[in-house]
């Protein structure tokens, strides 16, 4: 049998075998892979004897980039290009754009915007304060795939894959994108849920972040939407989210679930939180809030223009296109 690298799926399945008390053999067998490359991944990417999908998925990514050349972070134009235009207040990503108009025809000028962060969080490392230049100003840098996984896999999710082609389009009214916000000290949460289409917020103060707590704010949430305008929901992989067979049939839709890591599987959800965070940042307590109150925020969020629907709000878009239904 030829050697087989793991991927991410496969070890959230191997999570899912070792805590069935399945054998290496039997895994090995299910897996279609040898039985040494079972052991080796055990080896290799258990933490602390402990085998967890995610910690395992980033720590072999992070094996895999310290064996990699790096010649990018050795190009000293390059560094110094980087932090006078951090200096200069552009963001990351901005850098990483305008880097190839400065330098349309230098290959090695070309880098991502990961990449820059590398060198940007390297030099802060090094010494140098360049964290003021960073909107955000965090201590590391908070990479897309993380190695904090202990949430376990929730069964019977069918994932992002199987979704329909027609939702990508974002062509028709319906197609949801949901995940939660945290408060500070785990006081609180926030259900959120956001129309791919249109871009409504719809949204619900949770006390906890139980299964089925989740599934009755779902509902609340979804209380005055349509039913025609209910086709699909995508999540992401939080516990919370572990009731979504009793979610997808209360709430009369379809559920997917993004890939483990793959946050920009639900982009649209993600930037909208970032919208709400506005009005509740990063460190208030949710013990106190309203619901009151959160309508007021996701009010002023709906009725905000924006570039993405030609300067209409989320909320005329959306009254338009309840008005074409009743047609």
């Amino acid at each position: 049998m030829p050697y087989k690298h793991y991927t991410s799926l496969m070890r959230d399945q191997l999570q899912l075998f070792i805590g069935q008390g399945m054998t290496v053999k039997d895994i090995s067998l299910e897996q279609s892979v040898h039985q040494s490359t079972v052991y080796r991944e055990l080896r290799r990417n258990s933490i602390e004897n402990q085998y967890i999908s995610g910690r395992a998925h980033a720590k072999a990514n992070e094996l895999r980039y310290q064996s990699k050349t790096r010649p990018k972070q050795s190009n000293n134009i390059l560094s110094e290009y980087i932090q006078k235009s951090l200096e200069a207040y552009y963001s990351p990503e901005q850098i990483s754009g305008r880097i190839k108009l400065d330098f349309p025809s230098e290959p090695k000028m070309k880098v991502s915007t990961e990449t820059v962060y590398t060198i940007i969080y390297e030099k802060i490392s090094s010494g140098i304060n360049l964290r003021p230049f960073l909107r955000q100003g965090h201590k590391k840098r908070r990479k897309r795939l993380s190695g904090r996984d202990l949430r376990g896999c929730i069964p019977n999710r069918v994932m992002i894959d199987a979704r329909p082609q027609i939702v990508e389009e974002k062509s028709r009214c319906g197609d949801w994108e949901g995940d939660t916000i945290e408060g500070a000290l785990k006081q609180g949460y926030i259900a959120t849920f956001v129309d791919r289409k249109t871009k409504l917020l719809i949204a619900r103060k949770m006390e906890n972040k139980k299964a089925d707590t989740m599934v009755y704010s779902a509902v609340k949430a979804f209380k005055e939407i349509p039913v025609e305008f209910r086709e699909t929901l995508t999540l992401d992989n939080g516990k919370e989210f572990a009731g979504h067979l009793e979610m997808a049939k209360k709430l009369n839709l379809d559920i997917f679930f993004a890939r483990p890591y793959h946050s920009w599987e639900r982009g649209l959800n993600e930037h909208t939180n970032g919208l709400l965070r506005q009005f509740f940042p990063k460190g208030m307590s949710f013990y106190d809030l309203t619901h009151q109150a959160l309508a007021k925020a996701v009010k002023a969020i709906n009725n905000r223009p924006r570039k993405i629907l030609g300067y209409r709000t989320p909320q005329e878009v959306w009254d338009l296109q309840k008005f074409a239904l009743q047609i």
